[in-house]
């Protein structure tokens, strides 16, 4: 019988394609694996993307994205590798993007649809060395920019960024600064990829959990906001929270199969498409900072107003506001949101489009106000204290200045005391809060701060009472082994130091007499500049020295029912050190606020009630007319006194 088979020259193509099965079997086998963490960094994609497709499309592309950035870092924390070589990449791509779609996390119909998240994919702009700042190694970014102010503003918060707005809003400036700082480095222009390496880098040491990290992705949206809150309502899906995720419809094929390869293209095209739509917000990010730095430069053309600066005011950490964007936050600076009026300016509630309240202080078109702007920024930009106020940005323009502060819904100490709604622990904690603030401008290692302006009207009240200190616009640095500086005398009438007064030497001293003063205030809720029974003027300080029978002498009567005459002595006479004529025999606020609490401890631990009645009645400098109601002196910048010896 004759054997049947395949003839010779029929049988060559069939061995070439048996051979070409056999080597894309050998490269499939050979191919990367992805070494990334896919399933738990897809949890950080909301539900939403799934159930609201339409809803949440911007939000969804940005999750996408943002979830593999996590994968990435995570797997940097264990192995120091930044970006992946171009293999491992394209799988990781790929794979992730098909992940996301078998597990129902982002709704083929999405991507298949005419939107954003439909665009082409090209898994390589992952890859180490295919684009500026995506190095190989995490140590190559740390090697390139030092990103360690990034790490503490955006990671090492007590509370997720989502929670602090002013938080939110320094990460936000630090990772723009640190991106900019790549340009420099790659001498690139690439917010993207360079924008990637500065997340990485700021992250890679700390691992953060899910729930951090998404709140600091919320974080980074809300640039969008502040490039003209563009469709920043659909960025985060909205309530109410959809039904639980059904199961990946029977109709989608599996990955492995033919349909399941064009799953993944189009998933990987939505990561890629990510990339573009993040790529997009870059520029306009770019875009807004250029327009900052023109707004920057045109003061100096405002010859008239502008005032000569060694360097460039600080950016970091901080918003740079346009006048505009000011006028829309106080309804173009409407009277109904006029908080007050001060030397420096007027001040007014604002409030961003996030719907944070702000303080803005606009400061008024003088060259020596202007020069205070200057220096309060300087200073305020360094200072980072639970106890003193929140610098969240500034506006620089020629057609005017402004200052942004935190918001504090307690209004000043000095219309509390008016007001008389201050009991005597209230108003320990206050000064404790003060001298806390003091403590630390003094003992700062680059050189001591001297506020030099230390009133209850510079004194502001957050809602649950705690005080914190502000307006440093007259503020002094005396660098380090330095005791004093020689300046200008600058400050308010009847809280000058008499020494700082009469020889234009500023020191720590200075803002310790001026405590003396505030504290002297808090017992007695009068003035610090009172008047006489002939009727003339005193200052506060010379009245209660002149009065016999201490503290319970000049009490404010509106705490009669609740002191201790212990407690009332103790700071009386630690008042009474503060304001000694020569700065030399006054205490460190270091001290004063230790005596401070120690007091609070002991008031705190006492029940409430007055030792005497008529041990605690106030009585006058004369000893018989009471302390006339209080209310601050206004500012000036050398007036004295008029009587001379309270100098």
């Amino acid at each position: 019988m004759r054997r049947r088979g395949i003839p010779c020259a029929a049988a060559l193509p069939f061995l070439l394609l048996l051979l070409l099965l056999l080597l894309l079997c050998v490269a499939g086998g050979a191919a990367a694996s992805c070494p990334y963490d896919i399933d738990g960094a897809t949890r950080i994609i909301p539900t939403g993307c799934y159930a609201n497709a339409t809803a949440a499309t911007t939000g969804c592309c940005w999750y996408v994205f943002a979830s593999y950035m996590y994968a990435a870092i995570r797997y940097a924390n264990l192995t120091g590798t930044a970006f992946l070589p171009e293999a491992t990449a394209r799988t990781c791509t790929t794979d992730f993007s098909s992940y996301a779609v078998r597990q129902g996390l982002v709704v083929p119909s999405l991507l298949l649809s005419g939107d954003r998240c439909n665009l082409a994919g090209d898994p390589i702009k992952f890859a180490a060395g295919s684009r500026p700042c995506q190095f190989s190694k995490i140590s190559d970014v740390f090697s390139a920019v030092d990103l360690s102010n990034g790490t503490r503003l955006c990671t090492a918060t007590r509370r997720n960024l989502t929670d602090d707005q002013f938080s939110c809003v320094a990460c936000q400036n630090a990772v723009i600064a640190a991106t900019f700082a790549l340009f420099d480095a790659t001498r690139s222009k690439e917010m993207v990829p360079c924008g990637m390496a500065a997340t990485m880098g700021i992250w890679v040491s700390t691992v953060p959990d899910i729930g951090r990290f998404r709140s600091y992705v919320l974080c980074m949206v809300q640039i969008l906001e502040n490039v003209g809150n563009l469709g920043t309502g659909n960025i985060i899906p909205s309530s109410p929270r959809p039904p639980p995720l059904p199961s990946p419809p029977a109709s989608l094929p599996s990955s492995s199969s033919g349909g399941g390869s064009r799953i993944a293209k189009i998933a990987a095209g939505s990561v890629s498409g990510v990339v573009i739509l993040v790529a997009g917000v870059s520029f306009l990010v770019l875009a807004l900072i250029r327009r900052r730095k023109r707004s920057l430069a045109s003061v100096t053309t405002d010859l008239e107003f502008t005032v000569p600066i060694d360097r460039p005011l600080p950016t970091e950490g901080l918003y740079i506001f346009t006048m505009s964007e000011l006028k829309q936050a106080t309804s173009g600076f409407h009277s109904r949101n006029l908080l007050g009026e001060g030397g420096a300016g007027k001040v007014y509630l604002g409030t961003l489009p996030s719907g944070q309240q702000v303080a803005i202080k606009r400061i008024h078109r003088k060259k020596r106000k202007l020069g205070e702007f200057y220096r309060e920024v300087e200073v305020v930009a360094k200072l980072r204290h639970r106890k003193l106020t929140t610098l969240v940005g500034y506006c620089l323009q020629s057609k005017g200045h402004a200052l942004v502060y935190e918001y504090m819904p307690g209004g000043n100490l000095s219309a509390a005391l008016s007001r008389g709604d201050l009991p005597w622990r209230r108003r320990l904690l206050i000064a404790g809060d003060v001298a806390e603030a003091l403590a630390y401008l003094h003992d700062l290692p680059d050189g001591a701060v001297v506020h030099r302006d230390v009133k209850p009207t510079n004194v502001l009240l957050a809602g649950d009472g705690t005080a914190k200190l502000s307006d440093f616009g007259v503020s002094k640095v005396v660098p380090p082994g330095t005791s004093h500086v020689s300046t200008e005398v600058k400050g308010t009438r009847g809280y000058l130091d008499p020494e700082y007064f009469g020889a234009g030497k500023v020191s720590k001293a200075a803002d310790v007499y001026s405590f003396g003063v505030m504290l002297l205030q808090l017992l007695t809720g009068t003035k610090a500049v009172v008047e006489t029974p002939s009727g003339g003027q005193q200052s506060i300080v010379q009245a209660a020295r002149a009065v016999s029978g201490g503290a319970t002498a000049i009490v404010d009567h509106r705490l009669a029912a609740e002191c201790d005459g212990d407690s009332l002595e103790e700071v009386f006479q630690l008042a009474c050190r503060c304001v000694k004529p020569y700065k030399d025999e006054r205490p460190r606020m270091a001290d004063v606020l230790s005596v401070l609490r120690g007091v609070l401890a002991v008031v705190e631990a006492t029940p409430v009630g007055p030792t005497s009645g008529a041990a605690l009645t106030p009585v006058g400098p004369t000893g018989g007319a009471p302390f006339p109601s209080r209310g601050d002196s206004p500012p000036t910048t050398a007036e004295p006194s008029t009587s001379s010896s309270s100098f």
